[in-house]
């Protein structure tokens, strides 16, 4: 088994605020395949719709903390999110990690949660991604898909998201909340005020305190985590023959996208659209962080897809 990262921090030992019903823990993946790693995971509510949150690139599960404290309100629901091989509590093997790797750790932590049927599962980005390959692994075990602002892979990504890569990995500790937030954001929408209540005057403030706190919150990520989760993104791929296999099982699936994301073409997602006969809401003039630009319509439209396929169906 590889050995667990040293943490710099300890994972929380509470989130009284936002559900009394809160677990978190490490679960071993990995076994059968003889390279366990260890995940962290945190899971929060006692209903019975399961949500699971597969977050981005380099991006630890607590990336979805705003939306879980809002599905955390539901009494139905059960949500769990997670970090990925390679960021935050959990280990960061070395070597080139691939989509599949991590859909398959997923599987793994669903098995140790006894998810076994009628999981909901969002996915954002690269997230979105180990999604498709984890629906294609165990069809049965999901009841809807969300993929955000993703892709099925080969496609070329835009010159900001290359130059992002680049840019974060050099700018100086300091900085780089600044540099996340001025790719993932639309201008137009960091300028506006901050959520009322907030105590920050403007959104661009309000996310940067937001990141800060992530990152001391969570231990710095290694080169390995960085780079493995990297290569998993650049080399993914679900052929549109893979895709009519999804299709074909009838999952109820919705794609959303925003026309202005810098980190992920829309193209993406009307290609995936296209190929699963899903259902795509577009939302004009925002970034890839659709969940903090419109976090009440992102919400809603999740649990709209959650009730309507846990019954096999959805219409928007």
């Amino acid at each position: 088994m590889n050995p667990s990262i040293p943490l710099a921090v300890s994972p929380p030992t509470d989130n009284s605020t936002v559900s009394p019903f809160f677990e978190k823990g490490h679960i071993v993946a990995g076994q059968s395949r003889k390279k366990s790693i260890k995940l962290y995971y945190e899971k929060t509510g006692a209903g019975p719709l399961l949500l699971l949150f597969v977050m981005g690139l380099n991006s630890p599960g607590c990336a979805g903390e705003s939306v879980v404290a809002e599905f955390a309100k539901k009494p139905e629901y059960t949500i769990a999110t997670f970090d990925n091989r390679g960021v935050g509590f959990s280990d960061s093997p070395s070597g080139i990690y691939s989509t599949s790797q991590m859909a398959q750790d997923t599987l793994d932590l669903l098995d140790g949660l006894q998810w076994k049927e009628k999981v909901h599962v969002v996915g954002t980005s690269l997230g979105g991604m180990i999604s498709l390959e984890l629906v294609l692994k165990d069809p049965t075990r999901f009841a809807s898909l969300c993929l955000v602002s993703t892709n099925a892979g080969r496609a070329l990504p835009p010159f900001s998201a290359l130059s992002f890569v680049s840019r974060v990995s050099t700018v100086k500790a300091e900085s780089r909340p600044l540099v996340i937030v001025q790719t993932l954001f639309p201008q137009v929408w960091l300028e506006k005020p901050a959520p009322e209540g907030s105590n920050y005057k403007t959104n661009q403030e309000h996310t940067i305190a937001g990141i800060e706190k992530m990152f001391r919150d969570r231990p710095p990520q290694t080169i390995q985590g960085s780079m493995g989760q990297t290569m998993a993104a650049g080399l993914h791929y679900v052929s549109p023959k893979r895709l009519s296999m999804i299709r074909a099982s009838g999952l109820p699936v919705l794609v959303m996208t925003g026309t202005d994301d810098k980190m992920v073409s829309p193209e993406g997602s009307y290609h995936l659209q296209k190929e699963l006969g899903s259902h795509m809401v577009v939302f004009e003039g925002t970034g890839h962080g659709i969940a903090m630009e419109y976090p009440e319509t992102y919400c809603r439209l999740i649990d709209e897809l959650v009730r309507h396929g846990n019954n096999g169906r959805f219409e928007l």
